[in-house]
């Protein structure tokens, strides 16, 4: 019964993984950094890849051609900011990263390719 329930776990987590995710295109800017103090904007568009600030300001994914690539929950991954709200302030695409703003003055990293978050200071 264990490696069939291992199975069905693996094929539940790949399976969600594939699954198109909703954003508002709308919403999506062609710029290299997106500042939510001045803008409604909530993804920046690159290469064909869409990375998205989810609802919730603490996660952010990657889409290709609509189909999810990677997620990362920056808060979960670098720990609540010390000053200000435990959420993204500010995304800047680079050539190979994404750059964040969380909270007044918390900064992380995001490997474009793979979603893995560093927190830099």
């Amino acid at each position: 019964m264990k490696p069939f329930l291992k199975l069905s776990m693996l094929t539940f987590i790949v399976a969600q993984s594939g699954i198109a995710q909703k954003y508002n295109d709308d919403l999506i800017s062609k710029n290299s950094e997106i500042n939510f103090a001045k803008t409604q904007k909530r993804g920046i568009k690159k290469n064909n890849i869409v990375y998205y600030v989810e609802n919730d300001l603490q996660t952010i994914s990657a889409y290709k051609r609509s189909k999810l690539k990677w997620q990362t929950n920056v808060i979960s991954v670098c720990g609540e900011p010390k000053k200000g709200q435990p959420e993204i302030r500010y995304v800047g695409y680079n050539s190979d990263k994404l750059l964040i703003v969380m909270g007044k003055h918390h900064f992380a990293e995001i490997d474009i390719n793979s979603g893995v978050t560093t927190i830099v200071g």
